[in-house]
């Protein structure tokens, strides 16, 4: 419920800040706007039969987006994040050349100075970023410093196939650790210095681990990545693997790109995550933290106490930069929400208000805007969830015929989150306004976001939130101490403008609003 507010506009083309939402691409699952540079032969499969079939290309590529710019500005965007944009390694060194694990996602980097040739050329990436500038769209690229593809075998200083390395002169064995793969049992629930430094220091997933204390590999690394910003004038980075390298390392880069980055620390501890926020390291974080609160909280119905009050309580980790932390529901390395939540459109909706009303900077993964959970209904257990969740916008039969495409601008979904990022654009609070809780309990929460400085001093937003399954929830909130409304302010529900409540006397604060919220 907010005061009918004056109307602003999306932040100019510059850097990614808190006033953007960020639509998360994966280039090859997105769509095929140039079949001439597809794949051949085994390393691609356009079915979605079977588990396997996701490990392989699907024909995606950057005219593809170009091509699909207008389905996301529709529904107001104003960022996308596409994946890593550098020629990756086609097959894992596992595989035996079947094409299978091919690095259809492209953190498998064989030259990180040359174009991924599946999804375009470097000139049709610059053309990406003019579009999408045109449009009004920042673009976020995925960089991935930590590693190359898998080229060395376990602790082996050297190349055992004379054919099979990294392009140079990043084929120099000197150039990274040897110290074999990282064994999560080690580590896992551990953040003290010797746990850091075990990360940083071996590889992930046997992709070859690149030496940071060599100066040489770490300049040539991050020279490449710059250059792929001074060519396109992208404007932002989403840093893989950022868990793997020094807070510090990665702040060099930033500052060295001349861009805002967020990374990637996928652990649901607050104060580690933290460790990568701020002056010298990067801009924000993929919040993973409330990532897993939110799962609790919207898909399976838990605790609001035990889980969303608890992690934001837990906000002044960042020091002043929990606007900056980077809010999803899923994403390519998790479950989609709707198969977590059993197919629960409501639930899926809830959580998205969520995370758009809520402190930080909402992302949301392709596809969501489509009511579709995994391929197949599959849920996925384990670590990393990377093959069901991972289907492409194009639904192809194993010959290629398109079958059926999820670009609806139709879908009940899609017309919410365009709700969603038009009343997030229309409310400085829900971009930059400070967090305050007002309510909790099991199946209730309720915050402010009050802008407490500058232009809109005094803007409020107020959001409440029910994840009980049925019924109604009927509440005197009292409101914050820090709030300048007034008896007698009338707040608009943005989600349902003919429904309406007063500030009136009373409460702890000597104001409050009786609200009556619904299921989910």
């Amino acid at each position: 419920f907010v005061l009918s507010p004056a109307k602003v506009h999306a932040a100019s083309i510059g850097t990614i800040d808190e006033n953007d939402s960020i639509y998360q691409i994966m280039v090859d699952r997105f769509n095929d706007g140039d079949s001439t540079n597809n794949a051949t032969g085994s390393a691609i499969r356009y079915g979605e039969t079977t588990e396997d079939d996701f490990r392989y290309m699907k024909g995606g590529d950057w005219q593809g987006v170009i091509n699909k710019l207008p389905y996301i500005k529709n529904m107001g965007y104003t960022a996308i994040w596409i994946s890593p944009v550098a020629e990756p390694q086609m097959t894992n060194r596992d595989n035996n050349g079947t094409g299978k694990n091919t690095a259809y996602h492209g953190y498998n980097v064989k030259n990180p100075n040359a174009a991924n040739p599946y999804f375009g050329t470097k000139e049709k990436l610059k053309e990406l970023v003019d579009a999408a500038h045109a449009q009004g769209i920042k673009v976020i690229i995925d960089v991935v410093p930590n590693h190359i593809g898998d080229y060395m075998l376990g602790t082996q200083a050297n190349y055992d196939i004379a054919s099979l390395q990294p392009v140079a002169p990043f084929n120099n064995p000197s150039w990274y650790h040897h110290n074999g793969d990282i064994n999560w049992g080690l580590v896992d629930g551990r953040y003290d210095q010797w746990a850091q430094d075990y990360l940083e220091n071996h590889d992930l997933g046997g992709l070859d681990d690149i030496d940071f204390d060599v100066p040489a590999a770490k300049q040539a690394i991050f020279n490449s990545i710059k250059g792929w910003f001074d060519y396109t004038g992208a404007d932002g980075a989403r840093v893989d693997a950022a868990k793997l390298i020094k807070p510090t390392d990665i702040g060099e880069l930033q500052n060295l790109l001349g861009v805002n980055t967020f990374g990637e620390n996928f652990d649901g501890n607050a104060e580690f995550v933290s460790r990568w926020v701020g002056t010298n390291k990067e801009w924000g974080m993929l919040d993973f933290p409330l990532f897993f609160s939110v799962l609790n909280s919207f898909a399976y119905g838990q605790s609001f106490d035990a889980n969303i009050k608890s992690t934001l309580a837990q906000d002044t980790v960042y020091n002043g930069n929990a606007n900056h932390m980077v809010t999803f529901i899923d994403n390519h390395d998790r479950n989609r929400f709707l198969t977590e939540a059993g197919g629960n459109v409501a639930k899926m909706q809830n959580a998205l208000a969520f995370i758009f009303t809520v402190r930080g900077t909402p992302v949301v993964f392709q596809g969501t805007e489509q009511d579709k959970g995994n391929g197949n209904g599959q849920i996925m257990t384990g670590g990393i969830a990377d093959t069901w969740n991972r289907w492409s916008m194009v639904k192809r039969d194993a010959n290629g015929n398109v079958l059926q495409n999820y670009f609806n601008e139709n879908a009940n979904t899609y017309k919410f989150v365009a709700k969603l990022n038009d009343i997030r654009k229309n409310n400085a609070a829900l971009r930059t306004g400070t967090q305050r809780e007002m309510w909790s309990a099991q199946n209730l929460y309720a915050f402010s976001r009050r802008v407490d400085s500058g232009a809109n001093l005094g803007q409020e937003v107020i959001s409440v939130f029910s994840n009980a399954t049925s019924g109604t929830q009927s509440v005197n909130i009292p409101l914050r101490a820090e709030s300048t409304l007034t008896v007698g302010t009338v707040l608009v529900n943005q989600l349902n403008t003919s429904d309406t409540v007063t500030v009136q006397s009373g409460g702890a604060t000597g104001k409050q609003i009786s609200v009556a919220v619904g299921a989910n």
